[in-house]
């Protein structure tokens, strides 16, 4: 009998012990390095003979995860108030052959599943269906490489703390607090050198604090980011943490040394020689060795050198100049920032421009979908040129358009030319154009979010085009067949220059008509009714309409002189979803843009800052004087 008790007695406290010693697991850990870490690994990420974790590598659309292999209690057994905890931990990101993209976060939430979370911005956490929805309750602290706009990023190198969504409800540009200079000094996330994070929320003030430094220093006495944040109502009994990362069409790779986190006190410190190296960079080519330089100088062969130098010289001026003359006569044409494809290689991509390729017909030329190698997919445009100044006009502006990179554009990838044809190489974006999203019933309808972050990537695009201190590029047919929505319905705008102007009536500034030349400000009253052409899901000009409403410009302006300007919404958007404040800034926007005087037109950067919310409208009694 007490050999018994005393088994069952010993089983008791074991098994109190294990729960203990399993508890202690879940909420309180340190890995230098991740070969022995109780950790989960999802999509791209895994973990190297030396214990790095990779998230994601130099590959274009890759979702990396990892996560602690035990869900932490985030609020107390006995109340529903969230606890305090600290993480720390040590990464890196090393950029691919272009821009850096997307960044990674630290992410605090209830399910490890992230089905249908897009590979971009969108951090492989969430998609435009569920960014922002207050039933995520994800807390997640970003460390971004790309500038989103229609996500409100402050720039390209930020950190950010995110709630439910990748919209961050507090940013600042990446740096760190030096003690002995009092004052911020810049980091770039994407240098490819190891960056700690302190991550620390204290329950009791319900303040969240985010401090970066470089691995080398000690944590700074002021954090980058502080927000006040009540998490109860983010927070339930049990949240799993961890890593996400994404690159996009972009890429980097997204790496992790180390990693503590601490519930209720301070996550241990790491010992920073015990973390794994980072793999090192590729070594450039060592220059070829110097031929053996003679010592000897003789001045017959000095004259000699001289003499072929300068033969040589004439002869290679007089080859340039021959071959100048040569393009000339053939007309053909090259662009400094434009590649020249070769007819075969257009015409093999489109299959012989085959019609089951046709994507549209344009008055001003088809477009076809191409295939270039077998993860490079093209659009190409065919316009035929009725004169050699029209040809020359539009390979000028190939070369300018090209040189042009943002995000909301159409890549212009070059052209090829023969004969009167030309054709322009586009990339290809796979959700095709928004007027079939607008005005056909073969595409889902766009909720407001989608539609209001649509207007401002087109809008971002032409201040872009149009800049500043620098001559303007004019697009000269902003309308909604020639924006084209990417997989995550980003707007890339396309189909610029003077070579693809052939606007309606309905989209024709009053002076475009007159002189037929456009400008910024006939782009901008192109915009202006573009805008209210997305938020209506109505044409510009639609004759069978009664006659106050076969305007679009008219019927949105009698709107908003009736008071009712929320009533000219596109009826196929869910009212509950809609945003009033957004709707009304936009058509007031778009009345303004539309208005008959270019003069009381607003530049691109002011409709921007209107859209964005950091400049206030003029005042109504203004803001339709002349529309």
């Amino acid at each position: 009998m007490i050999t018994s008790k005393f088994i069952a007695l010993a089983i008791i406290i074991l098994l109190y012990l294990v729960s203990c010693g399993s508890s202690q697991r879940e909420s309180n850990f340190l890995n230098h390095g991740f070969l022995e870490a109780n950790l989960l690994k999802f999509g791209s990420s895994k973990v190297y003979p030396s214990g790095l974790l990779e998230l994601t590598n130099a590959s274009m659309r890759q979702i990396g995860q990892a996560f602690h292999g035990f869900p932490i209690p985030f609020s107390n057994s006995n109340s529903t108030n969230s606890v305090s905890f600290s993480t720390s931990f040590v990464f890196a990101i090393t950029q691919g052959t272009g821009a850096p993209g997307h960044g990674l976060a630290f992410v605090i939430s209830p399910s490890m599943d992230f089905s249908g979370a897009f590979p971009s911005n969108y951090l492989g956490l969430f998609n435009t269906s569920n960014n922002g929805n207050s039933l995520n309750r994800i807390l997640a602290v970003e460390f971004d490489t790309v500038q989103a706009v229609e996500l409100n990023d402050i720039d390209d190198n930020h950190v950010g703390i995110d709630l439910n969504g990748v919209t961050s409800i507090e940013s600042a540009p990446a740096a760190y607090f030096d003690d002995r200079e009092a004052k911020n000094i810049s980091l770039r996330l994407a240098s490819g050198k190891p960056i700690r994070v302190w991550i620390e929320y204290n329950a009791i003030e319900m303040m969240i604090n985010v401090t970066l430094a470089p691995l080398d220093r000690p944590k700074p006495s002021s954090p980058l980011l502080s927000r006040k944040l009540h998490l109860s109502g983010i927070f339930s009994q049990e949240h799993h943490v961890g890593f996400s990362a994404a690159t996009g069409t972009v890429s980097s790779s997204h790496l992790v040394l180390g990693w503590s986190f601490n519930i209720e006190g301070n996550a241990p410190d790491f010992d920073i020689t015990k973390l794994p190296s980072l793999p090192d960079p590729p070594r450039p080519l060592s220059p070829s060795p110097n031929p053996p330089i003679s010592v000897k100088k003789d001045s017959n062969n000095t004259k000699l050198i001289v003499i072929c130098a300068a033969t040589a010289t004439v002869a290679i001026m007089i080859l340039v100049l021959l071959g100048f003359w040569v393009f000339r006569r053939k007309q053909i044409f090259f662009t400094g920032g434009a590649r020249k494809f070769s007819h075969q290689t257009i015409s093999s991509a489109t299959g012989g421009f085959d019609s089951s390729k046709l994507l549209g017909e344009r008055n001003s030329g088809n477009f076809y979908k191409g295939q270039l190698a077998p993860t490079e997919i093209i659009a190409v445009k065919r316009i035929t040129c009725i004169t050699r100044q029209q040809k020359m006009t539009l390979i000028a502006e190939i070369d300018a358009f090209s040189k042009t990179k943002q995000r909301n554009l159409v890549n212009l990838h070059g052209y090829c030319s023969k004969g009167n044809e030309m054709y322009l190489v586009y990339e290809y974006v796979s959700n095709g154009s928004l007027d079939r999203f607008l005005f056909s019933n073969d595409r889902p309808v766009l909720t407001w979010s989608d539609r209001f972050c649509i207007i401002k990537g087109i809008a971002a695009a032409l201040q872009h085009l149009h800049g500043e201190g620098q001559k303007p590029l004019i697009h000269g047919n902003v309308k909604a067949s020639n924006v084209l929505l990417d997989e995550e319905l980003n707007s890339r705008l396309g189909d610029y220059g003077q070579g693809s102007r052939d606007s309606t009536s309905g989209h024709m500034a009053p002076e475009l008509v007159n002189t037929g030349k456009a400008t910024r400000d006939t782009d901008v009253f192109q915009f202006g009714v573009l805008m209210m052409e997305i938020v209506c899901g109505r044409k510009a000009i639609e004759p069978t309409k009664p006659p106050e409403e076969i305007s679009l410009v008219n019927w949105v302006l009698q709107g908003f002189k009736n008071g009712d300007l929320l009533q000219r919404c596109d009826t196929r958007i869910n009212r509950e979803h809609l945003v009033a404040r957004e709707v009304l800034v936009v058509l007031k926007t778009g009345l303004l843009c539309a208005n008959q005087s270019p003069e009381v037109r607003p530049m691109m950067k002011h409709v921007f800052r209107f859209l964005d919310g950091t400049e206030q409208l003029p005042h109504d009694d203004y803001l339709f004087y002349g529309v």
